[in-house]
């Protein structure tokens, strides 16, 4: 009994100390180039969350929220490809490694390792990226590939020459330190 009651204090301990980042601000965009065509989306709705305590990072992105120059193709992506009513969200959850401070200014070079959820196909991914920390503000930026074959995203063998079999992702997403409203 006497462990137990060590135990959840210690866990509570943590958890006082803990500090969690909440995103204020984001931007995620993919890019794909090919020698047909060129294809671009933008999403500033995503959400997420650094829990400090145990270097861990969440990631939702919406897919429908994800923006085009074209409508059609706005259409397409969402209906045939991606098929955001089946599959509505995105997600990146992992641990955040290597040497960082998020209450110290400075730029810290990061990887995270965690599960990606795209197209209700999980993979493990590592991410690289970078953390730079500004008076309290603290902005990740990450820059990867992701296969279509990987995610089980099929493109129509019409179309399979105006669409690159590795869509380039970038993330910017700023967080500040989450107070608990009274």
């Amino acid at each position: 009994m006497k462990k137990l009651i060590l135990i959840l204090c210690a866990l509570s301990a943590v958890q006082v100390n803990a500090q969690l980042y909440v995103s204020s601000a984001s931007k995620v965009s993919f890019f794909s180039s090919t020698p047909v065509e060129d294809i671009s989306a933008v999403n500033t709705t995503s959400k997420s969350v650094i829990n400090d305590a145990n270097d861990t990072i969440v990631v939702r992105i919406k897919i429908i929220n994800f923006k085009f120059p074209k409508p059609l193709m706005e259409e397409h992506f969402n209906e045939k490809y991606l098929e955001s009513a089946m599959y509505p969200d995105a997600t990146f959850k992992g641990k955040i490694m290597g040497a960082f401070d998020l209450t110290k200014n400075g730029i810290y070079n990061v990887t995270a390792k965690g599960k990606l959820l795209i197209h209700g196909v999980e993979q493990e991914r590592t991410l690289v990226g970078a953390l730079t920390v500004k008076d309290g503000t603290i902005t990740l930026d990450s820059k990867f590939k992701v296969k279509l074959v990987d995610h089980k995203i099929e493109v129509p063998s019409v179309v399979t020459s105006k669409i690159a079999e590795a869509i380039d992702v970038q993330l910017n997403i700023t967080y500040k330190a989450y107070v608990k409203s009274k």
